[in-house]
C-alpha cells in the first residue's frame, strides 16, 4: 500500500473556544496555517488534539471541519486507538468507512499493559477489520508498554499497517527494524527534538507537534538533509530542540502550551478541558518570555 501521508504530518491541537466547544473559525485558521508551513497531514483527536475529552459527535463535526477547509492535497488520519481491543476495532470500522478519513492511527493499548503477543494481536486484529491505511503508534512513556523489534516487524508485515509512529527513541532498535522492514512500511519520529537523529537512520518524516509554531524550520530541516547539506540540518535542530524545550516544558503536559503558543500568535484560545488545565501566568511568561527570545512570536505583552 503506496504512503501519500508525506514528510511533516502534525497531530493537531483542537481549538476550543472560551465556552470550551469547538471553535470552528479557529479550526480554519488553524488548518491554512498548518498547510501554509509545511503540514501534509492532519493527526485528529490523538494525545495532542485532547482526543480522551472530545465526545464522538464533536470528532466528526472536527473532521467535517477541518475537511471543508484542507487543500485537496492534505490527508487526514483518525486517531481510533484505546486500550480495549473490541472498542479500537469498532472505531477504525466506523472511521474507516468514512469518506473524509485517508488513515487511522492506533496507538500500543495503555494501562493494561499487553504482552508482545497480546500487542501483535490488537494490531493484527484491528489490521484485519479495515482496509484503510494504518499508522501504529509507539509512545511507551504515556502507555507503560514497550513493543520489541520482533514485535515491531511482525506488526510491519501486517497488510494495512504501513506507518509506525515511534516515540520511545531507542534508534538502535529502530535501525535494526528498518532492516528488517525494507518496502514494509515507513517510520516516522514522534518526537521533535529527534528528528535529525531519525532521519539518520532511514525515517521517513515526523509526526510534529511543534510544526504548529514552528513548521517552515522542521521543513527546511528535512530538505537539508536530503539535500545533504547536513551541517545546515544540524543547526536547524539545535534550533527545534530548543524550540521544543519550550512546548513540552516538566510542568505541563502537552498540548497545554502549544495552545499557548498558537493563542500568543491569534490563531485560538489556550482553552483546554479536565483535566488539563491552564499554563500558571509565571509558567506561561517563563514559555512565551523564551518563544519571544527565539523569535518564534513577536513581542508583546503576555499579560
Amino acid at each position: 500500500m503506496k504512503n501519500v501521508f508525506g514528510k511533516i504530518i502534525t497531530a493537531m491541537v483542537t481549538p476550543l473556544n472560551e465556552n470550551l466547544n469547538l471553535d470552528l473559525k479557529a479550526i480554519k485558521s488553524l488548518v491554512k496555517h498548518l498547510e501554509e508551513t509545511g503540514t501534509e497531514t492532519l493527526v485528529l483527536a490523538g494525545t495532542t488534539g485532547e482526543g480522551p475529552t472530545i465526545e464522538e459527535y464533536e470528532k466528526l463535526e472536527l473532521l467535517n471541519e477541518v475537511y471543508k477547509h484542507k487543500s485537496d492535497s492534505t490527508k487526514i488520519i483518525m486517531n481510533v486507538g484505546t486500550n480495549n481491543t473490541k472498542e479500537t476495532v469498532r472505531n477504525a470500522v466506523k472511521w474507516s468507512e468514512n469518506e473524509m478519513v485517508d488513515g487511522i492511527m492506533v496507538v500500543c493499548p495503555y494501562y493494561n499493559k499487553p504482552s508482545q503477543m497480546g500487542l501483535y494481536k490488537h494490531f493484527g486484529i484491528v489490521n484485519d477489520a479495515v482496509s484503510k491505511p494504518i499508522m501504529a503508534y509507539h509512545i511507551p512513556g504515556r502507555t507503560n508498554v514497550t513493543m520489541n523489534a520482533e514485535t515491531m516487524v511482525k506488526v510491519a508485515n501486517l497488510s494495512n499497517v504501513i506507518m509506525l509512529k515511534d516515540a520511545e527513541g531507542d534508534l538502535r532498535k529502530l535501525q535494526d527494524v528498518i532492516k528488517q522492514t525494507e518496502g514494509k512500511w515507513d517510520i516516522y519520529s514522534g518526537d521533535d527534538p529527534a528528528l535529525f537523529d531519525y532521519l539518520e537512520i532511514g525515517s521517513k518524516g515526523i509526526v510534529s507537534v511543534a510544526s504548529h509554531v514552528i513548521g517552515d524550520a522542521i521543513q527546511s530541516l528535512i530538505s537539508a538533509y536530503e539535500g545533504g547539506a547536513y551541517d545546515k540540518a544540524k543547526d536547524i535542530q539545535v534550533f527545534v530542540k530548543e524550540v521544543s524545550e519550550q512546548l513540552f516544558p516538566p510542568f505541563s503536559p502537552n498540548p497545554v502550551p502549544v495552545k499557548c503558543a498558537l493563542s500568543q500568535l491569534g490563531l485560538m484560545t489556550e482553552k483546554v478541558r479536565l483535566p488539563l488545565t491552564e499554563l500558571a501566568d509565571s509558567e506561561k511568561e517563563q514559555i512565551l518570555n523564551a518563544l519571544t527570545q527565539q523569535q518564534v512570536i513577536k513581542q508583546k505583552s503576555h499579560s
